[in-house]
């Protein structure tokens, strides 16, 4: 069953008009691996794609599985703890009518149609399985907060170069509408993409971004995160 009928209408209604705000985005601005991803999980725009469903089009391309949790933001331990066995956790928690554009908490819809469109790539779950074991090996605290932020800047709130042109990699851009808008502004601060300066930048949870990094191929990012991880 595509649809997952456990969910509320209001939620169902919610999930529809989030889809039907962003797509104009992600078509127009969204980086070329996500609109590759993004048609392979073929998800329904009508409803609530179910686990079951979601999973039968990852599993098969990338081995890794759809599972729910009822903790509204998962902590880095239980994230990370999920995704070395291969488990992208998603929230039952939906944004409410109010939040519709952009909302700081991370909702369904961002971990869906934000995140998973990406895991039916090998190339893209081949650099964001660096993270996991990197974050378990840490032997401090700034170890792990370096991966914390690396992962925040690459996988959440990346930005990639393509023919020149800018384009949303990030999954939390991918989902909210009012911050998308404003990084594709032409004159929204991009830095280089590099571990020094991403893990000298704060992450920003409850506001929108003043600045953000950017890099030219997924591979480049997994090569820095490679050489920076065989560190710890």
């Amino acid at each position: 069953m595509r649809i997952d009928e456990g969910f509320t209408p209001e939620q169902q209604k919610t999930w529809a008009e989030l889809y039907r705000r962003q797509l104009p985005r992600v078509e127009k601005w969204a980086a070329s691996e996500y609109l590759e991803g993004f048609s392979l999980l073929d998800m329904p725009s009508e409803g609530i794609p179910s686990l079951e469903y979601l999973t039968s089009k990852i599993d098969p391309r990338t081995g890794w599985k759809v599972v729910r949790t009822h903790t509204r933001y998962s902590d880095a331990d239980e994230w990370y703890d999920q995704m070395i066995q291969k488990n992208f956790i998603v929230t039952d928690y939906m944004r409410s009518w109010e939040e519709l554009d952009w909302t700081p908490e991370p909702d369904m819809f961002h971990d869906i149609f934000g995140h998973l469109p990406y895991f039916t790539l090998p190339r893209y779950t081949e650099m964001f399985e660096l993270f996991a074991p990197a974050y378990l090996a840490a032997s401090n605290d700034n170890q792990r907060e370096a991966v914390r932020r690396l992962a925040w800047f690459s996988t959440e709130f990346g930005i990639k170069i393509e023919n020149g042109e800018k384009k949303i990699f990030g999954t939390g851009l991918m989902s909210g509408g009012d911050e998308m808008d404003k990084v594709m502004e032409p004159d929204f601060p991009l830095i280089p993409f590099s571990v020094e300066n991403v893990i000298s930048k704060h992450k920003v949870v409850y506001e929108q971004h003043d600045q953000l990094f950017v890099f030219d191929a997924i591979d480049d990012v997994a090569a820095q995160l490679t050489e920076y991880f065989a560190t710890f």
